[in-house]
């Protein structure tokens, strides 16, 4: 399991780094307002502890899932947050506010504040998706885990089973050494 929870951090840190990048490249020539320090440091915060929390994986770790549900669920909340205050500012931009609709079109390429608000829009949304289903998978698990603790002696509950790109391609990675360490189903001492 601890390779789905890898891939999950790694994939949110990497859209996390391209946020910043988005960022920092953008708007570099805009005026300082307080709501693009609040973007960076959202985009940094998420992307640290995922980069660190892919580590603490690495370290044999397992993750605590209610955490991961909490965690996961705030960053989905920020990174909504961001992309639609950074779409907002956007629309206010004075250069566009009295433009019509087909004139942005047309201008949009020539106006870059806008395309960095749109573009850093998008990935904000499309990383908050991702944390989102993070959360969601967890929750699942978390659920999963107490149903099967708690199933009386008769009962067979089924613990639920996260692979990582299928089932083929998991049971594939499962032959090698390294993977079943990594994934947790073989004792570092094996």
């Amino acid at each position: 399991m601890r390779s789905v929870w890898f891939a999950f951090k790694l994939f949110e840190g990497c859209l996390g780094c391209l946020c910043m990048g988005i960022q920092i490249e953008g708007f570099l020539n805009v005026a300082v307002s307080q709501d693009l320090y609040l973007y960076i440091t959202v985009f940094s915060v998420f992307t640290c502890t995922s980069f660190f929390g892919c580590l603490n994986i690495c370290m044999e770790n397992d993750p605590v899932l209610l955490r991961e549900i909490i965690w996961s669920s705030f960053a989905s909340f920020s990174y909504i947050i961001t992309g639609i205050t950074t779409m907002y500012h956007a629309e206010k931009d004075l250069y566009l506010m009295y433009l019509s609709d087909l004139e942005i079109i047309e201008d949009e390429m020539g106006h870059q504040f806008f395309g960095y608000s749109k573009t850093q829009t998008i990935l904000a949304i499309v990383t908050s998706v991702v944390y989102l289903l993070h959360a969601v998978l967890a929750g699942d698990m978390l659920i999963s885990e107490t149903a099967v603790a708690k199933a009386a002696e008769g009962e067979e509950k089924k613990k639920l089973l996260l692979y990582l790109g299928g089932m083929k391609i998991h049971n594939r990675l499962l032959k090698l050494k390294w993977f079943r360490r990594f994934d947790g189903r073989m004792r570092p001492t094996d």
